[in-house]
């Protein structure tokens, strides 16, 4: 045998009188079409279906759903404003715009962080660029929008919340308890080093500026040269 099935045979080359009526083969895909309606009410574990919202599947912890932006202990945002997430989304749906952070110790940070979720194809490259752990996905998948403007989500909806991971729990992330691996430290745990517009005032004061393998800048160089120089 070819293994090629012949379809043609099957169909007859002619209607008989009860196909060209269509009642019959109307009933008989009604009577399917019942028959498995009454196997559902009367058992309805053997269904291959779920009862959305009652019921929800349970997805893995490696489920690429809705982003969080993480938060450090101080409450502020884990992100830098590096523009890495957005240099590798395939999709170019990330929007951001940097400023300047009041903290010297955490340099910038996004002023604008909007995510175009209709756009968003969920592939977890903006997860895997951000060198500061500052992004995550979770496991929520409820997003439905009525326009647009809704399906931009900024940072008020991307700013990780306790109800909502309690809700859905973590998706895809970089870092999985016990996988032997170490995130990224936290600026906000680093020594504080001044800032070189705050160098003269501190030098006036007296106050001593840290070594160079403390990692504070040539800046320190100069003042420690003025130091034994005087």
């Amino acid at each position: 045998m070819s293994g090629v099935i012949d379809v043609s045979a099957r169909i007859p080359d002619r209607l008989t009188f009860w196909q060209r009526l269509y009642l019959p083969e109307i009933f008989r895909g009604m009577a399917v079409t019942l028959r498995h309606l009454v196997l559902n009410v009367v058992n309805p574990r053997r269904m291959p279906t779920i009862q959305y919202p009652e019921q929800k599947r349970n997805y893995s912890a490696r489920f690429r759903g809705k982003h969080i932006l993480k938060t450090r202990e101080d409450g502020t945002l884990k992100c830098v404003a590096c523009y890495m997430c957005a240099q590798a989304c395939p999709a170019e749906c990330i929007t951001i715009v940097a400023g300047e952070h009041p903290k010297i110790a955490y340099e910038k940070y996004p002023v604008v962080f909007d995510i175009d979720m209709m756009r968003c194809v969920f592939c977890g490259y903006c997860v895997d660029a951000c060198p500061k752990d500052a992004i995550w996905m979770t496991r929520n998948y409820e997003m439905a929008f009525f326009t647009r403007e809704e399906a931009v989500f900024s940072i008020d909806r991307l700013r990780e919340s306790k109800a909502e991971i309690d809700a859905h729990g973590y998706g895809y992330r970089p870092y999985y308890p016990g996988d032997g691996t170490t995130p990224p430290t936290d600026a906000s745990r680093l020594p504080v080093v001044a800032g070189s517009g705050e160098r003269d005032a501190l030098r006036q004061a007296g106050v001593a500026l840290p070594n160079r393998h403390v990692g504070a800048g040539p800046l320190n160089a100069t003042s420690q040269a003025a130091k034994f120089t005087a």
